[in-house]
Order: C-alpha cells, then structure tokens, then sequence
C-alpha cells in the first residue's frame, strides 16, 4: 500500500508558524533575555534582490508568518513614503515596521527594498542595544528579513542566535520551528528532527510543545527509526493538553508503524480512535483504509469491510477510495474469493494514479486468472503494460502474466510471444525467474507440439543464461528440475544424479537430494528416495530440507510397513526440531500415536495423540481422538475414555469408535453414577429402528440409566424392549420392576400395579422382591395409604441385607415418612434412628 501522507500534513512553515508566535512578546516582556552568545550575521550595503525561495506550501501563508506580535497593518499609500531616518532609540520599531511593510507588500521591487532597510535597522539596534528587552524579537524579525530576501543562511544563524540565548518562549520556539521547517521541506529529516525536539524544549504553549513532538516523530519516521517516531507519537497521545490537534495524527502514524511491526492488535485500537475522532477526512480516511488492512490481517473480515466501506462512501473520503478499493480487493484475494475481487473492481469507476492503479489493475487481472478468465485478465494486463513504463516491475509482471495467459489459452503463438517478451526484458533482467520461466514455456510448448529438436535447442538456452560460462553446474540442476517438473522422473534421476556428483559441496546440494528423492519416489524405488533422504538429515546442510526429509523418510517407511522405522524417523524429528511448525510437529505425533497403537504401546501412544489433536484440532482432532479413546479402552481407563467418548460426540466422530468401546464406557458411567452420560452413551448403541438387532443387556441399562436420571417417559421404551427380547426369568423379573417404576413416574398406577403382579408370578428372589415392595409401597403412597405402604416398606427393609446401601437406606426413609403419615411416630422414630446410625452417608432424595 503507498504510504500518502496528505498535502495539510506537510510542514506549511508559514501557516503553522504563526500558531507559535502569539505568546512571545508576552514572554519576552516578562523574562529578560540571557547574555549575547556568539556573533550576529552583518547586513551588506548592497543587499541582492533576488527570488524569494519557496518552500514546500510556504507562499501561500508568507504574510501570517511575520506577524508574530502583530504589526499594525501598512496600506499602499503609507509604503509609497520614504520612511524617516530614525534615531537609535527608534531602530526596533522602525525595523520591524519596514518588515511588516514588506511582508505585506505585492511589489517584489518594493518588498525587497524595504527588507534591506529592516536588516539594516534591526542590526544597528542589536549592535547597541544587545541586552535591550526587544532584543530577542529584534533577532527574529532580523532573521525573517534575511529570510524572505533571499539569504538563508543569515537567517539560520539569526535563529539559532535565538535558540542560543533565550531559553524558552514563542520566539525560541518559533526559531526552532522555522529551522525544522527548513530542513524538513527540504528532506533532511535527521537535521529537521533536532530542532523539532528543540522545540518541545523550549514551547511554552501546549500547541507549540504537540506540534514539536508529532513533526519529531514525523521526522523519525521518514528516517526509518521507528522506535523513536514510536516514542514521541506516543508522547503526543499521552499528552493531557484537552485540545491536542495532533490527536488524531499521532494515532494514525503510529497504528501504521505497529502495523508494519505486525503488532496488529496494538494497531488496530489507535486506528480506530482515528477513525472514530472528528479530525478531518485527511486523517480519518487514511487511518480508516490502514485498520481495514490490519483487521484483514487479524482474520476479521466484516470489521475490515466496515472501516474500508466507510471510505468509500464518505464524502470527503474520494482521494482515499483507491486504496480502500484495492485494500477490499486484496483483503478477499488473499482469501481465494476472486469472484468478489472482481465484483469489487467493477463496483467503482475510481480510478488510482500511477503505482497504484497498476496495483489494482494486477489483483483484478490475477483474479481472472485464478477463475481461469484468461481473456479478461488478458486485456488487464495489457492496460498495466500501458500505464507503466516497460522497465516498471508491475510492466514486466503483467507482460509475464499475459504470456501465461496465452500460455494457457492456446498454445500454438507461445514461442513467438515468448520472443517478444525476451526482446524488451531479457537484456536488463537476464536473471530473472520469469525470463526462465518463459523460456521454459516456449520450451514445453515445442515439446508439446512435438518438436524435441527445438526444445532442446531452447533448454541449452536457459542454462546458457542463467549461469557464468566458467560455471556449468546450474545447467545440469534447472535441467533437472525441468524434466521432473514434466513428468519425466528418470530423466530426472540421471540429472540430479550428475550434478550431486559433479558439486557436492554446492549450497543446492541438499534440495538436489530432496527432488532426487522425490523422482525416485514417483519411479517407484522407495528405498533409494530413503537413502537420498537420509543424505540430507546425516548432512544437514539446510535445516528446512533436513525436516522435510525427516517427515518424507517417515511417511515411506510408513507406506512400506516399516512402523518401527517410520516411529524412530518422526522421534528423531521431533527431538531434533522441537520449534518446528505446528502443522508438521501435529503430523508427526499423530503417526507417532497410530504407529504406537500398532504395535501395542498404547501408554506411549497416549501423549502424542493428544499433542497431535491440541495442534491441529482441524487436521487430527477427530482421528487422534478416536486413538485417544482405543487407547484408553485397551488401558481400561474409564474417567479418560467417557471423556474421550463425549468428545466424540460433540465433533462427530463418534462413528470411528467400535460399539464395544462406546458399551464399555456407558457401563462405566453408570457404575459411577452418571445415569446422564451412561444413557447418552447407551443411546449410540442402540437401534430405536431394529429394536431386536440391539443386545438386551444394552436396553436394560439404557432404561436404568433413564430411570435413574429422571427420565421416566424415556425410559419406558428402552425398558419394554428390553423385555420382549428377555427369556431369563431372572432378568424378565428385573425388567418388570423397571416397567413399573417408569409407569409410577408417569402417574399410570393400575399399569403400574400390573407390571408388579406380573413380576410376583416369576417369584423372584432377594434384592429384587424387596424392590418389587418399596415399588408398590410407593404406588400406595401415591394412593394416599400410608399403612398399606408401610407394610410393603417395612417388609422391603426385613427382605434387604444391612450390606445393602443403595436400597436398603431408602427403604427405610420411605418407611419412616409412610409411618409418619400413618399417624405413627414413635415406629417412624426408631426407623429413622437405624437409618442414621447404619447409613449415615444417606441422603433424602
């Protein structure tokens, strides 16, 4: 993005130094001026008359600059007087007003004359008076005439006599903002910088000390050293000045500069602060393209349209549409959304000046590419060609561009194009990869059109170019890398085989080995591609080959069946590159897992699936967890693998897990009282469709973990399905108390009552005819008969072992309240005394 800094941002020497004039003659009349330092510059008979040299944006506002204390205004017929010759007492004021004369006169004839007269008072003054109290304005206006006649450098020396001998006020300040202004417009930053902080030093007025310390910054920017531009933008937003006009300014240019850091969360806030601010549209707009970018960059996409949409429907705004426009382009290019790039582009007839419409052009144009819209992208590129000069790198670019266009449309014209692009390009960019590339176009194109004669006449013409002719050794690698890039492994093979054995000390000796490997994988020789592989990890010669010649070696063993092999290869890439990037330390854990599961070590298998899947959770969180729970089931683990089947659940991989694990773990949840998870878990095991292809044992507990947990309306289906298919008395008995107790829960007391009178017919035994009594107590409960339910409960606590302590504590309770309600508390007293003194853990649902 170019970096444009407004006109107004500028250092307009006249307009802004008229802001730090106001408060000097107040000052000067309040603090006497230290002793003279140094000499003055001497005023000449014969003063030039010259051209009054312009600074950047400086004559527009030339009359403000010298009214600092304001002079009384010289019409036309009083300049038309020849002024008397003063006395020494009237030297300062007469000098001042032949200045101010000048400064308001449209004769350069006249102007000029009068400035001479001015330097001449003002240095006779200073000659006699140097301690007088206008010394120090003396000097300025002194220095102003020199100035605007021409002689700058008796103007420098007047104001650094200024900044010598006065310590602080508007003059000082005026002084050394009028030297920065002069350095500064004239691009000499390191020498603008100084006298800026000098002006903070010596600025009485918070808006003389604000604009020092931006315009220092401003000055550390240009320069390149950021941390210092950062300091003092900070200093200016730090600033407890209420009405700080430099504000909006600082947060701008600092946001920019955290954001070409890359610190764009610290970015972002201060553009936006800018944006929000009611500073003018030269610093909003700007400021508002700047954190579209960076919010592009921090992934949020609907704030970056925001701030970029803002811009371009702004009135005001229209010098910086371009950019938000090429901003919006980028922003959905970068996110491969190239139909949106193009609605973009056709939305707006704004065009962009020089640079940055061939930028805008050339997004535009790629992304017809990338749509395989050759012919639009075409004519784009030939629009760039236009605008740029042909050694512009955006010309070259969008010729290259065009080339791979026709390149791709129809090949028949290839070479001649390649022809012509090599005429304007080739001589000043022999080396350029495109040049090659091109050459490498025309080259497949002839091998296409079967003509190897002339292809290969053009193969022996890009190694000619790309390397010295003492140097041969880059004809054998590109060539190389063109014949596996065409498909041609072996011939491949034989080239990178002959240029690893001619330099083997060359510094692409190691990517030559990864291709070479890459070739002998594609020919189907593995265990070569091994040896190639393992060449570069024992020379490590690049660390990035040595990685990926780790992960390639591994992933072979991997293919070949070699899991021993393929655990230590990725064991010895991740000791050996333990700040490699996630995506490749996620690849190589979670093969370190599978391979560990393999072959047995489910323990060891554990850390590295959970590494893999905390990674890469998009890539390997369903896989690895799927190793996670296999591992934690074969470990016989319960609490790690309910987890691991719930988070299954939730990312839907819950189809990788055998029903057996799933069972296991629902009978674990279930041992442990988590009626819930255990009836989520039965649920993923059990067929509502096919009742009878589900085991019973999984309809059993499913009803008791629904019962358990509530859910009685639930629980009735999976309860009846489990009796259809029960044939063991036993369990139909068991079954049975289930069916009532669900009926109980939905107020069905006759069916209730029924189920428990079918269960009684299979005359069961023990725990369960003691539940089959504490379900009919409670169905009398509902009945209002509490002595009919006390006999049941009360027999319920006979039938129940006192090492019982699920049912037997609640039978108990549920004898006492029934006592109670029966009117018979010294009976209901004694059950509730053996309840507390057996089971003191109990608690009353």
């Amino acid at each position: 993005m170019k970096r444009f800094y407004p006109s107004s941002w500028l250092v307009k020497s006249a307009s802004d130094l008229s802001l730090v004039f106001e408060s000097a003659m107040r000052y000067r009349r309040s603090e006497q001026p230290k002793p003279l330092l140094g000499k003055r510059p001497r005023w000449g008979d014969d003063a030039p008359v010259v051209m009054i040299r312009l600074l950047l944006c400086l004559a527009a506002t030339a009359t403000a600059l010298a009214q600092a204390p304001r002079a009384e205004p010289v019409d036309e017929s009083e300049a038309e007087v020849q002024p008397p010759q003063p006395s020494d007492t009237d030297w300062f004021t007469t000098g001042k007003r032949l200045h101010d004369a000048a400064r308001a006169s449209t004769n350069i004839d006249q102007r000029m004359e009068r400035l001479s007269g001015a330097i001449s008072l003002l240095n006779r003054f200073l000659d006699t008076k140097p301690n007088d109290p206008n010394a120090e304005a003396a000097w300025w206006y002194l220095g102003e005439s020199y100035y605007f006649s021409g002689r700058t450098d008796d103007a420098r020396r007047c104001y650094g006599s200024i900044l010598n001998r006065y310590a602080k006020g508007g003059f000082a300040s005026a002084a050394a903002f009028r030297l920065a202004v002069d350095h500064f417009n004239n691009r000499q930053y390191a020498l603008a910088a100084p006298y800026f902080e000098k002006m903070v030093a010596v600025a009485t007025a918070p808006d003389h000390r604000l604009k020092g310390l931006f315009y220092a910054g401003f000055s550390y920017e240009l320069l390149g050293r950021t941390r210092e531009a950062s300091d003092y933008y900070r200093r200016v937003i730090a600033d407890p000045e209420p009405q700080n006009t430099f504000l909006g300014k600082a947060q701008l240019q600092l946001g920019k500069l955290l954001s070409r850091a890359e610190k764009l969360d610290e970015a972002l806030p201060l553009l936006d602060k800018a944006v929000m601010s009611r500073s003018a549209s030269d610093i909003r707009g700007p400021a508002a393209v700047e954190a579209g970018i960076v919010s592009a960059k921090l992934g949020q996409a609907e704030i970056s349209d925001k701030y970029l949409m803002l811009v371009m429907n702004t009135a005001g705004m229209e010098a910086y549409r371009p950019d938000a426009q090429i901003a919006l382009m980028n922003a959905r290019y970068d996110r491969k959304e190239y139909s949106e790039v193009i609605s973009i582009f056709l939305r707006s007839a704004e065009k962009a000046q020089g640079e940055q419409e061939a930028k805008r052009l050339m997004v535009a144009a790629k992304s017809y590419m990338a749509l395989d819209r050759n012919v639009e992208a075409l004519e784009l590129f030939r629009e760039v060609e236009k605008l740029m000069l042909p050694n512009n790198i955006h010309a070259f670019d969008a010729n290259y561009l065009r080339l791979l266009c026709f390149y791709r449309i129809e090949g028949r014209h290839v070479p001649d194009q390649v022809d012509a692009f090599l005429d304007i390009y080739r001589k000043n960019r022999p080396r350029d990869p495109k040049i090659h590339s091109a050459l490498l176009m025309k080259a497949e194109t002839l091998m296409d059109a079967h003509n190897p004669t002339e292809a290969a006449k053009v193969y022996n013409e890009i190694d000619a170019t790309v390397l010295s002719p003492e140097n041969r050794k880059g004809l054998l690698y590109k060539r190389a890398a063109c014949q596996l890039a065409s498909e041609d492994p072996q011939g491949a093979v034989r080239s990178f085989s002959e240029f690893i054995t001619t330099y083997p000390d060359d510094p692409r000796a190691a990517e030559a080995l990864m291709q070479r490997a890459q070739a002998y994988e594609t020919s189907g020789e593995p265990m070569k591609a091994i040896i190639d592989y393992d060449q570069v990890i024992t020379r490590n010669l690049n660390p990035e080959y040595t990685e990926l010649a780790y992960i390639q070696s591994a992933e072979i063993a991997k293919q070949e069946g070699n899991l021993e092999d393929m655990i230590a290869r990725y064991e010895g890439f991740l000791a050996k590159f333990p700040s490699a990037t996630r995506a490749r330390k996620a690849k190589a854990n979670y093969w370190l897992a599978w391979g560990m599961i393999k072959k047995d070590h489910f323990k060891e298998a554990v850390p590295h699936a959970e590494t893999a899947r905390d990674l890469e959770h998009a890539t390997y969180g369903k896989n690895a967890g799927a190793l996670l729970a296999l591992a934690h089931w074969t470990l016989q683990a319960p609490e790690p693998l309910c987890d691991d089947v719930d988070r299954a659940i939730k990312d839907e991989f819950v189809d990788y897990l055998p029903e057996q694990l799933i069972d296991w773990a629902a009978m674990q949840a279930f041992g442990a009282d988590r009626f819930e998870q255990s009836a989520r878990f039965y649920r993923l095991i059990a067929d509502e469709d096919e009742p009878r292809s589900t085991a019973k044992q999984t309809w059993r507990y499913l009803g008791k973990a629904l019962l358990a947990a509530g859910k009685a309306k639930e629980a009735l289906g999976p309860v009846n399905n489990a009796l259809e298919v029960e044939d063991v008395p036993m369990w139909k008995a068991d079954g049975l108390v289930d069916r009532a107790k669900a009926l109980l829960g939905l107020g069905k007391l006759d069916e209730a009552s029924a189920a428990l009178n079918e269960c009684r017919a299979l005359q069961p035994q023990g725990r369960t005819i003691a539940e089959v009594m504490i379900v009919n107590g409670d169905i009398q409960m509902k009945r209002n008969d509490p002595t009919r339910a006390a006999v049941d409960y009360v027999s319920a606590v006979e039938q129940l072992d006192d090492s019982d302590r699920v049912i037997k504590p609640q039978a108990l309770n549920k004898a006492a309240t029934a006592l109670e309600k029966k009117g018979d508390p010294s009976a209901a007293q004694e059950y509730r005394m053996m309840l507390r003194n057996k089971y003191p853990e109990f608690k009353a649902p």
